[in-house]
Formats: C-alpha cells, sequence, structure tokens
C-alpha cells in the first residue's frame, strides 16, 4: 500500500459530499491507498481540529495527503502549511484561492486545488435565467457562505452574464437545505401583496434550491402570492439528486459539476510513484442540464 489518504468532507448529509466520499473510497482502492475519511458536519472549527489530529498523528496511521472540502477558508491556510511541512501532499476538492501561495511555498510537494470553473458555474446559471425568464428582470439567489471563493465566483459569474438587465436579490445561506429554506423564509415575510416578484430563483447548490422551493410553497400558501410557480435552479447535478430534482419538475435546472476526489487521489498517486506533480489547479469542466437548448419557458 501507498500509504493511506485523509478525506475531510463539509458534512455526510449531502449529496455532493457522498459523491466525494464515494468517489475518494473507489480510487483509493484502485490506486492503492488506504482511506480515512472525517466529516466536520459544516462546522469549520471541528474541520481545522480534524486535519490538525491527523497531521499529528500521521507517523501511526502512515498518512501521506490530504483531500479537503472546504467548510470555510478561515484557519485552512495555517493548517494545510503544517501538513506541506509535515511532508504530506495536499488538495482541496474546490476553490480556494490560498492555494497559490501555499503551493509557490512548497514547490516539491503536491499542493494544489481540484475544481471547477466556479465563475462559469454562475455564468451558466445567468445564461439559464436569460433562457428561461427573458432579457431582463429580477432574481433571488441563494449564495453559498460569501466567505469562501466558491460563492463569490458563482455570484460573479450570474452578475457578469445577467449585467445591469437583471435585479439581483442576494441572500446568504450555508450550502444547507434548511438554512435556505429558512433565508427564504424571512425574506418572504416582508414581502408586501405588491411586490415585484422574482422572476427566477437561484441556489448555489441543488439541496439549497430544495430548500428555495420548500419555503417559496409555504410562502405562497400563507401569502396567497404566486411564488409556488416560479423557477428554480441549482447545482451538482448529481444524476441521483440533482437531475432527479429536475426530471420530476421540482426545479428546473440545475449544472453539472463532477466530484474530484477522484482527480485528486490520482495526481496524489502520480506524485507518489513517479514524481509528477499536478499544477496549482485541476480544472474540471461543468455543463447545464438539461443543456441550454433544451429549456423551455
Amino acid at each position: 500500500m501507498l500509504g493511506t489518504i485523509g478525506l475531510f468532507l463539509r458534512s455526510s448529509d449531502n449529496d455532493y459530499q457522498q459523491r466525494l466520499k464515494e468517489l475518494g473510497i473507489k480510487e483509493a482502492k484502485r490506486s492503492g491507498f488506504e482511506i480515512a475519511i472525517e466529516s466536520a458536519q459544516n462546522d469549520p472549527i471541528r474541520q481545522v481540529e480534524q486535519i490538525r489530529a491527523a497531521i499529528k498523528n500521521r507517523a501511526s496511521t502512515k498518512l501521506v495527503a490530504v483531500l479537503v472540502s472546504t467548510v470555510r477558508d478561515e484557519g485552512l491556510p495555517e493548517v494545510l502549511r503544517e501538513a506541506a511541512e509535515a511532508d504530506l501532499d495536499c488538495a482541496l476538492l474546490n476553490e480556494g484561492t490560498f492555494i497559490d501561495e501555499i503551493h509557490a511555498q512548497y514547490p516539491n510537494r503536491a499542493v494544489f486545488a481540484v475544481t471547477s470553473d466556479q465563475t462559469e458555474i454562475g455564468r451558466i446559471h445567468g445564461r439559464q435565467v436569460r433562457t428561461l425568464v427573458g432579457d431582463k428582470g429580477r432574481v433571488l439567489c441563494v449564495t453559498g457562505p460569501m466567505n469562501t471563493a466558491m460563492a463569490q465566483r458563482r455570484l460573479g459569474g450570474l452578475k457578469e452574464v445577467l449585467g445591469d438587465d437583471f435585479g439581483v436579490i442576494e441572500l446568504n445561506a450555508d450550502w444547507t437545505s434548511e438554512r435556505a429554506r429558512m433565508a427564504v423564509e424571512r425574506w418572504s415575510e416582508e414581502l408586501v401583496p405588491d411586490a415585484e416578484l422574482p422572476n427566477m430563483f437561484v441556489g448555489h447548490n441543488d439541496e439549497m434550491a430544495l430548500g428555495i422551493r420548500q419555503a417559496l410553497r409555504d410562502a405562497s400558501s400563507r401569502k396567497d402570492l404566486p411564488l409556488a410557480t416560479v423557477s428554480i435552479t441549482g447545482c451538482d447535478g448529481s444524476q441521483t439528486f440533482g437531475q432527479r430534482l429536475v426530471k420530476e419538475g421540482r426545479i428546473k435546472a440545475t449544472v453539472i459539476m463532477p466530484p474530484s476526489s477522484g482527480a485528486a487521489i490520482e495526481w496524489v498517486a502520480k506524485a507518489r510513484t513517479r514524481g509528477d506533480l499536478p499544477p496549482v489547479r485541476v480544472m474540471q469542466p461543468v455543463t447545464s442540464f438539461p443543456a441550454l437548448g433544451n429549456l423551455k419557458r
């Protein structure tokens, strides 16, 4: 065996995180690694503590690399530097602007991020909006935590495509369905009967898109507003969750974002067996589901 890879997930009850876990287990076995999996349950302090404990115990566990699906950026640069200093390879399974500096500091280690183009995800959301709504309107976007590069870039891509033709309402949540539901519920409680309603709702992931849907259905029944019929789009797009929500008519569209754990483990294996080091970012493609040409108003 080549050693143990530590896979540090954001949570255990999110569809995309489960896909990271499943692909990580499969690729680790194929590449000759053991894998140890931890879930932070959306607690950034807990995630940093889990990584730090793994670094401390690396001799007994034969740890060779840490893979992290970020809860928050705070605290991660320091602990990943500790990992690299301990001769461990480090991979973010999402975007993180701080990875550039650490990659430069440790040029002989595999220190990198495997990520989808987060700005392009936002652009696809914008194109979905324009396809489903038209040339102008209002959009409500429930973002991920805005102190993460992922959420910032997705929102930036959305606004880039929508430009001045659309007003954008921003609500902040934490990638979970329940927090998205609560954010939209609070927003809906302030609506007056003659309010100009958004033409479309964008969730930064499919979990939050589902929370948006629940909040809108509840608000529609309470306030007699036509909110239950608006279009919603999400992101992650697994066959078993996001694409299924689209096929069932519960959301209008999603963005397919392949899980990044497999590619990260492949690069760790190349670094460990052949000395081939990855670039600072390994980019994965993203696509609209359904394809934009198949979306109908």
